[in-house]
């Protein structure tokens, strides 16, 4: 008999904000409204509209804030909502949450405030107490269920604090290639991360919305992780010290396996339901950004900084906002229903990705990339638009969250 957990949920208390009821509201949101004005920022720094005498170099910095920053909050938001879940264990919440936040912003503006060195301390303390909270918190949540089977997610963070940390430190010593190295590493991560999450999710999302059998596949969940955490260490080191051989063997093999269970989860029902097609066409997103990196790596016909970008905005972020899409509804009692704009949303995240990794093709490339920025703002945007009244009002059903 599975043991039933103990429901420590607290009473809904009108002391606390809506917008503080749980990680993913004021998570979410900083996040959205960041992803926008961040990459407005960089469009204009690319167009020459507008230059600063910033603390990282602008490619550093646009790296930093969209993996660091933007995914970050958005991967910590959904996993310290979802730890309730599994646990059944109180969330972070009210003032502690609104100071985690806090802290995450004010790491955002940093940068820009100032060029001098000696500010990268303060920015990588103000980064490292935010992971340091979101990580206590997060394993707080599963060490008082004993939640073992969660304890895995604990490592990733960790992994990708200290990716955060050593990609300030390499920045400031004046080792650009390096801290950029470190920053691809954090989009393995990320694929790593999604990996997991998806095989949880995904088949159990289209089989509930589309009444189908789930589809269960323990063997190739087990063989996708046995490839793609070997994959991920030999690509980090790679960096570093002549790998033995090259990561894109095990990246190739990974992307196989991925494209192979998104094929088992597939069914011609899901393409009725834009918070199911968005999930999977950023998983597909994902395996053909892994098997086009696996490429550039392995041949001299593709360059590698162009294919990842695939992942970090098709597959990455694109996962993301169908996630705090659903996410937002499931836990504010409203329900799993979303309309054409944000299918919209959906699609133009996911093109985005496409016109970025396609602009190598043209002689001028900046006009793809500005495309693609453009797609992102017009995404963030409908979410922020339809989502802030969302985000920032009281469960429909009256109770907490």
């Amino acid at each position: 008999m599975a043991l039933q957990p103990i429901n420590l949920t607290p009473p809904a208390s009108t002391d606390t904000p809506a917008v503080l009821a749980l990680a993913f509201r004021p998570f979410f949101l900083l996040a959205a409204i960041w992803a926008l004005l961040s990459v407005a920022l960089w469009l204009g720094q690319l167009n020459g509209w507008w230059s600063a005498q910033q603390l990282l170099p602008a490619t550093l910095w646009h790296a930093h804030e969209m993996l660091f920053g933007f995914g970050a909050l958005v991967a910590a938001g959904f996993l310290l909502t979802a730890a309730q879940n599994w646990t059944n264990v109180p969330a972070l919440r009210g003032t502690k949450l609104a100071l985690l936040s806090l802290c995450w912003l004010a790491a955002r503006f940093v940068p820009l405030l100032t060029s001098e060195l000696t500010a990268i301390t303060l920015l990588a303390v103000l980064q490292s107490l935010w992971w340091l909270g979101v990580i206590a918190a997060f394993s707080r949540q599963l060490w008082l269920a004993k939640s073992r089977r969660n304890y895995p997610f604990i490592a990733i963070l960790t992994v990708m604090m200290l990716l955060n940390l050593s990609f300030l430190l390499l920045a400031h010593a004046g080792m650009p290639d390096y801290a950029a190295h470190l920053s691809h590493s954090m989009i393995l991560m990320f694929c790593l991360l999604m990996g997991i999450v998806g095989a949880r999710v995904i088949p159990f999302f289209t089989a509930r919305a589309t009444a189908t059998v789930q589809i269960s596949t323990p063997g190739l969940d087990k063989a996708i992780l046995f490839v793609s955490l070997p994959a991920t260490a030999l690509f980090v080191s790679s960096g570093f010290y002549p790998p033995l051989f090259s990561p894109g063997y095990l990246m190739l093999l990974s992307a196989v396996l991925h494209l192979l269970r998104l094929g088992l989860w597939f069914t011609p029902k899901l393409l009725k339901h834009p918070l199911l097609w968005s999930l999977h066409l950023s998983y597909l997103a994902m395996a053909l950004g892994l098997l086009l990196m696996a490429l550039s790596l392995l041949t001299e016909l593709l360059y590698f900084k162009d294919m990842l970008h695939l992942v970090a905005i098709s597959a990455m972020a694109a996962m993301m906002l169908s996630m705090m899409a659903r996410v937002s509804l499931g836990h504010t009692g409203r329900p799993l229903l979303v309309g054409n704009l944000l299918a919209l949303s959906f699609a133009a995240l996911l093109l985005s990705g496409v016109a970025r990794t396609l602009a190598v093709l043209l002689a001028k490339p900046l006009l793809l990339w500005q495309l693609s920025g453009a797609l992102w703002l017009v995404a963030f945007l409908i979410f922020i638009r339809v989502y802030l009244p969302i985000l920032t009002s009281p469960r429909l059903d009256g109770r907490p969250g």
